[in-house]
């Protein structure tokens, strides 16, 4: 019968002689480019469904991730925003009646006088409380109505196209893109026009 012996070693002695720690059963540390290598290499063969979950979860975890592609495409949209709006802005021209003159008509009672001033190739009908400012702006002050307005038939001013009203100082202001298309400036686009027209109203009343 083999005689068994056993040892005993001091606590001490016993953590510099055994092993505590069982590496071979821990997990095997991976660095990034071994998970992209073996990702790029798996990639075809990862389902759409993988792909969507791995992008959502960067996305919510990067909070201020900005697609490339989305942003480019944002830009172009806002470009082709600020085309058009300086193609609206651009002044235009009636082959007759110049723009800045005031066209009136009698009313078809004939008892009241209508007036028109021309912006952009357009009539504006002018609210009678504005005649007087109207006049005064294209500084028409002092001569009388047949130096300062073309007399025409109602049906004429009719035919000509027609533009906002002028019935506040404000309306005085309009940019040019609101003249040619009755729809208010968008604020977060700007029009190279307008500088020119506040440029050109500036002097008219300096």
């Amino acid at each position: 019968m083999a005689n068994l012996k056993k040892k005993i070693y001091e606590s001490k002695k016993a953590r510099d002689i055994l092993d505590e720690e069982f590496i071979e059963f821990g997990p095997i540390k991976r660095n990034t480019n071994e998970f992209f290598n073996l990702y790029n290499t798996k990639f075809y063969d990862i389902s759409e469904e993988v792909h969507k979950f791995f992008i959502e979860q960067s996305i919510e975890y990067v909070v201020d991730y900005i697609n490339i592609k989305e942003s480019i495409k944002n830009d172009l949209i806002q470009q082709k925003e600020q085309i058009q709006i300086d193609i609206d802005s651009i002044e235009q021209f009636h082959p007759i009646f110049p723009n800045d003159i005031i066209l009136r008509a009698e009313s078809g009672d004939g008892l009241t006088i209508l007036y028109y001033l021309m912006q952009s190739g357009k009539r504006r009908k002018i609210n009678n409380n504005m005649v007087q400012k109207v006049k005064d702006f294209y500084r028409h002050k002092g001569k009388p109505k047949n130096l300062w307005t073309i007399k025409l038939p109602s049906a004429v001013i009719a035919g000509l196209p027609g533009g906002p009203q002028i019935n506040t100082d404000e309306d005085l202001e309009l940019p040019i893109y609101t003249i040619n298309t009755r729809k208010d400036l968008p604020s977060n686009i700007y029009s190279r026009a307008v500088y020119s027209q506040v440029a050109s109203s500036t002097k008219k009343v300096s």
